[in-house]
C-alpha cells in the first residue's frame, strides 16, 4: 500500500537550488537562460553526494533545516565553481 503522505526526497538537488536562487542574482554569466541554469544545476548535482530520505510532507523541512547547516558550504562551492565553468563555456551559442 503506497502513502500519498510519503514522499522520496534528495535534500541535496533541494539545497542546490536554493544554493542557485541566491547566487543567480550576482551571476554575471554571458547568458542566463533556463539551459545554463540547468547545466549549473547538472553540474553541480555531479559533484555532490546525494541524501535521500522517506518523509511526510510536515516533516521536509525540519529535516531540510538540519541537514542544511551539515552541507551548505559544500554545495555552495560546487554551484560557484559550476557557474564559472558554464561562464567559461556554455552549451549552446
Amino acid at each position: 500500500m503506497i502513502n500519498d503522505n510519503m514522499h522520496l526526497k534528495n535534500f541535496t538537488e533541494i539545497l542546490v537550488d536554493e544554493a542557485i536562487n541566491k547566487l543567480w542574482i550576482n551571476y554575471d554569466g554571458k547568458c542566463k537562460c533556463d539551459r545554463c541554469r540547468m547545466d549549473i544545476k547538472a553540474i553541480a548535482l555531479n559533484h555532490l553526494p546525494p541524501k535521500y530520505t522517506v518523509t511526510d510532507k510536515g516533516e521536509v523541512f525540519a529535516k531540510l533545516n538540519s541537514f542544511k547547516n551539515q552541507i551548505y558550504v559544500d554545495i555552495t562551492k560546487e554551484v560557484v565553481s559550476a557557474m564559472e565553468t558554464v561562464k567559461r563555456k556554455p552549451s549552446h551559442e
